[in-house]
């Protein structure tokens, strides 16, 4: 991993993890740079991280939107995630730092509009918005209402216009120019039900968006918990070196995607006891004991009730995931078996 802004770790910590990494060697948390927020680190040849600043446990620190990938091709550039407005326009700047080859697509992991919004941005570069279809409908649909909400606290929103998906997808979609290779997958309804990842198979690396994330950042509204949990499990088998999560750290792969797994199936685990126990919702709530998580995120789950709801609406009925998110058009959510390929002339 090559810093490109100063404040990163020593040369020979850069130089274990980039061995690690490259011998194919399982990396451990501790080899993963110490990192301050909107820097950037070159992760692998080709393929830069800026890591957006968030806390669920500090208010004090201003959401940056999402963390941004970018992967240089022969003649182009690939952006992981639109981020808001505001925030893409830094991104393109950290872009420009490092290349000035055009940018001819960006990844809407999500329709939600700190990953998704700043398409306008990104469009206004020439680049083309690829995007799951349950992405592309959802933003198509339901994202003129939400970003007019959106507007009402944000100057850039407010002074931009929604830019929907250009290209959709079913299944995956693959840009390949004999250089670089990136593969955008869809596992199954998680997040939302149009989330998508970016797997770098040359390189191992797995941009999950909010599929995965490091820390206390999961927001469960539109999720599938049980489809969540099966999403993660076909990460496992990408067998990434890795995660680029939508939020926080980077993390050695199979740690970070065995804590998010965690927490889903523990939540799931408590909140059906307690429902075949006979209890209420807020007796549940107040029994969930998750130290573990503690430790990992800095804030104890039973005071992220929303999420405990969530799960209890699903295991009690109350949440047809068909429809979930989706309230302008409910529509179908399937099937997802078409592979997309984009590949350069030539190539």
């Amino acid at each position: 991993m090559r810093a490109v802004k100063k404040g990163w770790i020593g040369m020979a910590g850069l130089v274990g993890c980039l061995l690690a990494v490259w011998a194919g060697q399982a990396i451990q948390e501790k080899q993963i740079p110490a990192m301050k927020f909107n820097d950037v680190v070159e992760m692998a040849p080709g393929v830069f991280f800026r890591y957006s600043s968030i806390s669920a446990t500090d208010m004090s620190i201003p959401f940056g939107g999402c963390n941004n990938t970018w992967i240089v091709f022969k003649d182009f550039v690939v952006v992981i995630d639109a981020n808001f407005p505001k925030e893409a326009e830094d991104v393109l700047a950290a872009i420009r730092k490092t290349t000035d080859k055009p940018i001819r697509f960006v990844l809407d992991t999500h329709h939600h509009g700190d990953h998704a919004y700043g398409n306008t941005v990104w469009a206004r570069e020439g680049a083309k918005v690829v995007g799951h279809v349950n992405c592309s409908r959802l933003l198509a649909t339901n994202g003129p209402r939400q970003w007019d909400e959106a507007a009402k606290d944000r100057k850039d929103i407010a002074s931009n216009k929604l830019k929907t998906v250009d290209i959709a997808f079913d299944d995956s979609h693959v840009i390949d120019d004999g250089t670089q290779r990136v593969e955008f997958h869809h596992l199954g309804h998680a997040h939302t039900a149009g989330d998508a990842v970016a797997w770098l198979p040359r390189h191992r690396i797995l941009c999950t968006g909010d599929a995965c994330v490091n820390g206390a950042f999961n927001y469960m509204g539109q999720s599938n918990s049980a489809s969540w949990v099966n999403a993660l499990d076909r990460m496992l088998k990408f067998d990434p070196e890795v995660v680029v999560p939508g939020h926080g750290k980077p993390s050695a792969a199979r740690q970070l995607i065995g804590l998010q797994r965690r927490y889903f199936a523990d939540t799931r685990a408590a909140v059906k006891k307690g429902i075949e126990a006979g209890q209420k919702l807020e007796e549940i709530t107040t029994a969930i004991d998750m130290p573990w998580y503690k430790e990992w995120t800095g804030k104890d789950a039973a005071k992220i009730p929303e999420n405990i709801a969530h799960v209890f609406k699903e295991l009690t009925g109350k949440i047809d995931h068909k429809t979930l998110g989706s309230a302008s058009q409910p529509g179908t959510m399937g099937p997802y078996s078409t592979e997309s390929v984009t590949r350069v002339a030539g190539r």
